[in-house]
């Protein structure tokens, strides 16, 4: 995929994390052209990209839109996504070296950091989310355990980030970061596995507050 093809999924991938696009809107490939000026090739390309990804499905006649989930849907990605997150964290505590464990360490404070209204102008909690689960997953060192959890979680990003827009939140998921960090730290792959399925899972209450966030986003 060429540059101007990245522009744009960087640019739809930017639009579903900050919520301007939501789980079941359209892409408006004319507007991507316009914006962008551009032709429809390098447009095909990312939307393509983004398909294989689980970003975005494209129906027939009906052109591409955000990836969506009904409740019944939501809940049950988001086991599949906590059962490959937990084997990523149960894998790191066998395997992890001491440059991952820095790693590891520094991204799992760099949230708690967030949550404490201690970090750097600029930063944002997903991204620092993101990194400390690469972390975990550069340290599985295990690619095609890595392509599921990715698999899964790139249908999943609408929500996820609705999901760390809930009041004390951030704090919740930075806890539970620096409490897997340590289990993976102390080899306790048992452990590791446990607290990160807890972390990601979540109730029917906390995914209807999900959908109501989304719903009540301004477009």
């Amino acid at each position: 995929m060429g540059a101007q093809a990245d522009q744009v999924r960087e640019d739809i991938l930017n639009r579903v994390l900050n919520r301007t696009l939501l789980p079941g809107d359209r892409i408006d490939e004319q507007d991507l052209r316009d914006r962008h000026e551009l032709s429809g090739t390098p447009i095909r390309e990312a939307l393509i990209a983004l398909e294989t990804a689980g970003v975005i499905e494209r129906r027939p006649r009906g052109g591409a839109r955000v990836s969506s989930l009904d409740l019944e849907g939501l809940m049950k990605m988001i086991e599949v996504l906590a059962e490959a997150e937990g084997s990523v964290a149960y894998l790191a505590a066998r395997r992890i070296n001491s440059v991952q464990a820095e790693t590891l360490t520094n991204s799992a404070r760099a949230c708690l950091d967030f949550a404490n209204g201690q970090a750097d102008p600029g930063s944002n909690y997903y991204d620092l989310n993101l990194n400390f689960h690469r972390a975990l997953i550069d340290a599985a060192g295990n690619e095609f355990m890595e392509q599921a959890v990715l698999q899964t979680a790139n249908r999943l990003i609408a929500y996820l980030t609705a999901r760390h827009a809930l009041p004390g939140e951030h704090l919740r998921s930075a806890n539970d970061h620096v409490a897997i960090c340590e289990a993976v730290l102390n080899s306790s792959g048992d452990r590791a596995r446990s607290l990160m399925i807890e972390h990601v899972t979540f109730s029917d209450r906390i995914a209807l507050d999900i959908m109501n966030a989304m719903k009540e986003t301004v477009r």
